[in-house]
């Protein structure tokens, strides 16, 4: 039987929603047009959702989530609740990543040489603090997603998936650049999201190495 209005705890959470939302677009150079492009929402849904009129679905939480790049439980605290019949756990911790300045060829890239500092973030208890460096990013490559000053979280691991944002090795294993990865064949193209960039192509004559996903990112004003 359909059930008709909405609970005192729902018409909450739409406001805390909407706050989130918004708080979330105002570091951005985003509107809310490019909500709307870029996650398949309708105009009306998405105006609605930032104005906390609709509570939004779990898919549109989970299409918003991938848009502003955040866990879906920062934008809806459903998403953080567990079972009665479970002992609720803090499902984040504090830990100190390493942010890279440089990286010194043939050194493992979180050596100590090549480490500029360290910056205390949250991550999910699932994710080993070990395997995450941080790069600050650098040039408009890859607007309007990441600008210049963000905050990559790198995940070290050797492959990702077609579409996927990975930190690569390029000029002599001394520089890390954060783009697109493609396959084509034997060759790997790092594509930029801004088109005033070209890709660049990864083969036998032109090597590099992935040495991580893009898992998180942090914009700081």
């Amino acid at each position: 039987m359909p059930r008709f209005g909405l609970t005192p705890q729902e018409v909450e959470l739409k406001k805390v929603i909407s706050a989130r939302l918004n708080a979330l677009l105002s570091k951005t150079p985003y509107k809310k047009a490019d909500v709307v492009r870029q996650t398949g929402i309708s105009e009306s849904t998405v105006y609605d959702y930032f104005n906390g009129k609709t509570l939004p679905s779990p898919e549109s939480i989970d299409k918003l989530a991938r848009f502003f790049h955040v866990d879906k439980e920062q934008l809806d605290p459903r998403f953080a609740t567990r079972p009665e019949n479970v002992v609720p756990v803090d499902r984040s911790h504090l830990v100190k990543i390493p942010l890279i300045g440089h990286i010194a060829c043939g050194e493992p890239v979180t050596a100590d040489q090549n480490v500029e500092g360290y910056i205390t973030e949250y991550f999910p208890e699932s994710v080993d603090p070990d395997s995450i460096f941080a790069l600050k990013c650098e040039g408009d490559s890859m607007e309007p997603y990441i600008l210049d000053g963000d905050i990559a979280y790198i995940r070290q691991q050797p492959e990702v998936e077609d579409g996927e944002i990975a930190a690569v090795l390029v000029d002599g294993d001394t520089r890390a650049t954060l783009k697109r990865v493609k396959k084509v064949g034997d060759q790997v193209f790092l594509l930029p999201d801004n088109p005033r960039y070209s890709p660049i192509v990864l083969d036998a004559d032109h090597p590099g190495k992935i040495i991580g996903k893009m898992i998180k990112m942090s914009r700081f004003q």
